[in-house]
């Protein structure tokens, strides 16, 4: 396992502390597992943002198609 140096201040230092106890692990894995779980949340986000888009874009198709079907009924068919 590689080893990294972060740069802490002091509450920062005391709040990780908390957190290792709180959790019962290392100061070590509560880093490991906030990265994951923000790397998770990005995911996600990028995911929800694709299906919002696809959304749109099918929404978008669907009152297109609906227009040409009223213009369609409109003339005289």
């Amino acid at each position: 396992m590689k080893t990294i140096t972060l740069k802490a201040d002091d509450s920062f230092d005391a709040m990780l502390s908390r957190l290792a106890v709180r959790l019962g692990t290392t100061r070590s894995d509560v880093i490991r597992e906030a990265v994951r779980s923000y790397e998770r949340q990005l995911d996600r986000d990028a995911l929800r943002h694709k299906i919002r888009e696809a959304s749109r874009k099918t929404r978008d198709q669907a009152a297109q198609i609906q227009s040409e079907l009223d213009a369609a009924v409109g003339d005289g068919l």
